[in-house]
């Protein structure tokens, strides 16, 4: 393995962390008024980093699986609610799309989601059915040359900015996950509704929700695949979310190490820098260790994904080793800072606050833990 990304991969991590940079000026003015600056999305858009996973034949501008990584890695310093949507594009329910889509669904929606003016959103979870994803209760029903869609989800990030949402439903009960389908949804669609916003302590702002479908019918064509596929459809895309996910903690974590390095140079207790003081030495140490191993575990996980390995066992290691780890580094980070880390306003405080959600979505890490021992033991 490689170490040192390829020439191409550096020239667009470089211009990425140069946007991120500028961007990140913008922080405090999103902290005051409570709403993202617009020169944000303008920047993400121009960037093309809403087509990182869609193919060029559809507007998109695809990358590697280490570019994309290396690409997140500097996004994921921002904060989260600056590219939500740029998450959700690089998600599970638009490779669903992309993988099982039909031409005339490709042709339709993927070149609206690479340029950023269609947004779209995965709908899996359910009141009781969350990491148990086979137990869902919604329902669609052929009917002629439609789908009829019934349910609820809950849980669902963006559904309330999104103009389709790749929603799983069981189209077989008596097949249990077996009988699982994917779907299209436009929002248009009648009996389409988000019930509810669920505010959240961090992460995003108001964006996570709870919808329902009342005797949606959508079009047969605009079933994803086969019939009875859609949880393994889904299950493929979320090992790749999951080394997503491994991105979007390592780079919080990242500027809250450097933020805590600059602080401990700059701040005098005592007679001397923070960063004198051996308590910190060590504090500061441990989270540039943490770090380093989550990273490294990180890109081994890519680069053998890369290579077509299979990447399950090791994408729910990511999954875990990389919240964990930065959830370690936040809290150390706050502990240094004191009273003025705990502060609305900081970066180390929203870093701490946005980061706890990470070890439970796209699978808590007690789901992974066990997904991991079953594998070791079958």
């Amino acid at each position: 393995m490689n170490f040192d990304l390829p020439p191409d991969a550096e020239e667009m991590r470089v211009a990425t962390r140069d946007a991120v940079d500028a961007l990140l000026k913008l922080e405090p003015r999103y902290h005051e008024t409570e709403e993202v600056p617009e020169q944000v999305e303008a920047t993400l858009r121009e960037m093309g980093f809403y087509g990182m996973a869609i193919p060029e034949a559809y507007g998109g501008m695809p990358m590697d699986h280490l570019t994309s990584v290396a690409v997140q890695l500097e996004l994921a310093r921002l904060p989260p609610q600056f590219w939500p949507f740029v998450r959700s594009a690089l998600g599970p329910g638009v490779h669903i799309i992309v993988d099982h889509g039909s031409e005339a669904i490709k042709k339709k929606w993927l070149p609206e989601i690479a340029s950023g003016r269609s947004r779209n959103c995965i709908a899996i979870t359910e009141p009781h059915a969350g990491s148990d994803a086979a137990r869902m209760l919604a329902s669609a029903t052929r009917e002629g040359d439609h789908y009829v869609l019934n349910g609820v989800k809950t849980f669902i990030s963006n559904a309330n900015h999104a103009h389709s949402i790749t929603v799983l439903a069981s189209t077989d009960r008596s097949a249990g996950k077996r009988g699982i389908s994917a779907f299209l949804l436009d929002t248009t669609t009648p009996g389409f509704k988000v019930t509810r916003t669920m505010p959240t302590m961090g992460w995003m702002d108001d964006s996570l929700c709870e919808i329902s479908f009342t005797d949606c019918r959508i079009p047969a064509e605009n079933l994803l695949g086969e019939e009875g596929r859609g949880l393994s459809y889904a299950m493929s895309g979320l090992n790749e979310g999951r080394l997503n996910v491994g991105c979007q903690a390592l780079g919080p974590a990242q500027i809250a190490l450097d933020e805590t390095i600059e602080h401990a140079k700059t701040r005098v207790t005592f007679g001397q820098t923070l960063g004198e003081h051996q308590a910190i030495q060590h504090m500061i140490a441990d989270m540039a260790m943490d770090l380093h191993a989550a990273r490294v575990v990180l890109f081994e996980a890519v680069w053998r994904a890369a290579r077509g390995e299979d990447a399950r066992m090791k994408a729910s290691m990511v999954k875990v080793i990389c919240t964990e780890a930065a959830c370690r580094i936040a809290d150390k980070a706050l502990q240094i800072f004191g009273g003025s880390g705990y502060c609305r306003g900081t970066i180390v405080e929203r870093v701490y606050r946005d980061l706890r959600v990470l070890r439970i979505y796209e699978g808590a890490s007690e789901i992974h833990r066990n997904m991991i021992a079953k594998q070791l033991l079958s």
